[in-house]
């Protein structure tokens, strides 16, 4: 493991280096630390979760949390390192179902409508019940139009107060 330009070769050294880098800098912001087994390293405090994040980055990101054991952040990086291929390949499996299910839409696109003449001839029937209901037209209001009877009174009213 690479930091700062400084090669360390053993796990416990480059675990203690890695804890002392981040701690050392404010890193607020995506920062480049290093290198390791030919990932760049790029780290950053997670203000949220209040700990250390380190990402792998080759072609895509890769993220680990780090934790406070020296030993252990190493162990982690080298879990996500180890499960890259398995990633990969399920990746791979996940574009070749995607590229027969887009191959078949293009040929179902190219597809005749199967209901084409039905379709067509119950939007007609429609179109032709409509006329006849007259529901082209606007519809009637809704409000009542008739006048209020005279002895009905929209409220109670006492006699001492206005209204």
């Amino acid at each position: 493991m690479t930091l700062n330009g400084v090669t360390c070769t053993k796990k416990t050294d480059a675990g203690e280096m890695l804890l002392a880098v981040c701690k050392e800098n404010a890193l607020s912001q995506t920062t480049g630390i290093g290198s390791y087994r030919g990932f760049q390293l790029e780290a950053f405090y997670d203000p949220v979760n209040r700990h250390f994040c380190l990402d792998l980055c080759g072609a895509g990101k890769h993220g680990v949390d780090l934790g406070p054991d020296a030993a252990g952040n190493l162990v982690c990086i080298d879990h996500v390192l180890e499960k890259i291929p398995a990633e990969l390949e399920e990746a791979r499996t996940k574009r070749a179902e995607i590229t027969v299910q887009f191959e078949n839409a293009k040929e179902e696109v190219k597809k005749l409508f199967a209901y084409e003449e039905a379709l067509r001839e119950k939007t007609e029937r429609l179109n032709a019940l409509n006329i006849e209901l007259n529901l082209s037209e606007k519809d009637t209001p809704v409000m009542d139009t008739e006048p209020e009877q005279e002895g009905e009174r929209p409220g109670k009213k006492k006699e001492d107060r206005e209204q």
